[in-house]
C-alpha cells in the first residue's frame, strides 16, 4: 500500500487533478456501501472505473491536441 500511496503522491506533485476526474459525494456513499458487501468486487469496480476515466481523459487530450488516437 505505502508504494501505491508513493505512487500517487509522485503523480500528483507534477499533475492538477482536474473537478470532473475527481469521485462526487454520491460515487463515495455508493462506494462506502458496496464496501459493505463486497469488499473485493467494490475495490477491482474502483480500479476498472478509475482506469477508463484516465483513458477517455488521455483520449480526448490527444484529440485536442492533434495526437494520434487509439
Amino acid at each position: 500500500m505505502d508504494k501505491i500511496k508513493r505512487y500517487v503522491e509522485d503523480f500528483l506533485k507534477t499533475t492538477k487533478v482536474k473537478e470532473e476526474d475527481q469521485l462526487y459525494t454520491n460515487e463515495l456513499d455508493a462506494c462506502k456501501k458496496a464496501m459493505a458487501v463486497d469488499p473485493f468486487r467494490t475495490l477491482c469496480t474502483l480500479f476498472d472505473y478509475g482506469y477508463a476515466k484516465g483513458y477517455r481523459a488521455a483520449v480526448a487530450e490527444m484529440k485536442k491536441e492533434g495526437g494520434a488516437v487509439v
